[in-house]
């Protein structure tokens, strides 16, 4: 193609000392336009941002094979991380990539962990290291997760960082603030889950929001309802990985409590100055 539009263009040259640009500069010109559209066509598309989530149940309740871009988990109901750290054979999510291979083999843009019972903060701090250091090219999200709905209060409440995991505020901020002093320059932000449900549990009180309790939107103990929990969760952590918010596969969720919930997400801080 880019030789047949030289030679048209040459020929174009001669026709314009001798006759005049004619017929020959338009054909000139429609070449340029088919190289230039051909060019396009074949302009090979954007490489997609690449998502990897480490964590448990509540890692799943966020549905991670609903977020956009090149998506992959490993993810083990009810375990902690140093757990998945030394166990990383059989997560009960038999459609997780299993941590050693995915680390390995690729760089992702963004490594999801999620903190959750059983751990202490040493211990978490030590196994989301080794990740990091897999993974020097990433940002890291830490996924809050959340507590049983009989003991979030409290736990949320929580400023015993000293003890095993609590899903409170200050064992995130103590978390993050010792990965950040660790590595500094490297990019660590949260989900803010724990946030979230607080912020519900405080608009029930005030009668603000449509749910008689934050029990409301679980489905057990502490795993969430699957439309308008999940709806949260996942949002949540899109919110997290940088991608906008999504009702696909929620379409039947009632319009009033969506409503709500995005009223609840918009409280999320803006990503660049995620804490």
């Amino acid at each position: 193609m880019k030789s047949l539009v030289l030679i048209l263009a040459i020929l174009c040259q001669t026709s314009l000392r001798v006759h005049g640009c004619d017929t020959e500069c338009a054909d000139v010109a429609s070449a340029k336009e088919a190289a230039v559209s051909t060019s396009e066509k074949f302009e090979p598309a954007k490489e997609q941002r690449s998502f990897y989530l480490i964590g448990n149940s509540l890692t799943w309740d966020t549905v991670p094979a609903w977020m956009d871009g090149d998506v992959q988990w490993h993810v083990d109901c009810g375990k902690s991380l140093p757990f998945m750290y030394a166990n990383p054979e059989e997560p009960c999510v038999k459609t997780s990539t299993l941590w050693p291979k995915a680390l390995a083999e690729r760089q992702y843009d963004v490594v999801s962990m999620q903190s959750h019972y059983g751990a202490t903060l040493d211990e978490d701090v030590a196994t989301i290291s080794k990740w990091v250091d897999m993974q020097p090219k990433a940002e890291f999200v830490i996924h809050t997760g959340w507590a049983h709905h009989e003991k979030r209060a409290t736990e949320y409440a929580s400023k015993n960082i000293s003890a095993t995991m609590q899903h409170s505020p200050n064992y995130i901020a103590a978390l993050l603030d010792r990965l950040r002093k660790k590595y500094p320059g490297r990019e660590f932000r949260q989900t803010h889950a724990i946030d979230l449900l607080a912020k519900i549990a405080a608009d029930v009180e005030a009668g603000k929001a449509p749910f008689k309790s934050v029990s409301d939107l679980h489905r057990d103990k502490i795993h969430v309802k699957i439309d308008t929990g999940r709806y949260l969760m996942h949002n949540c952590m899109r919110h997290a990985l940088g991608q906008p918010r999504s009702a696909k596969h929620y379409e039947k969720l009632d319009p009033k409590i969506k409503e709500y919930l995005d009223g609840v997400l918009a409280t999320l801080p803006e990503l660049s100055n995620r804490k």
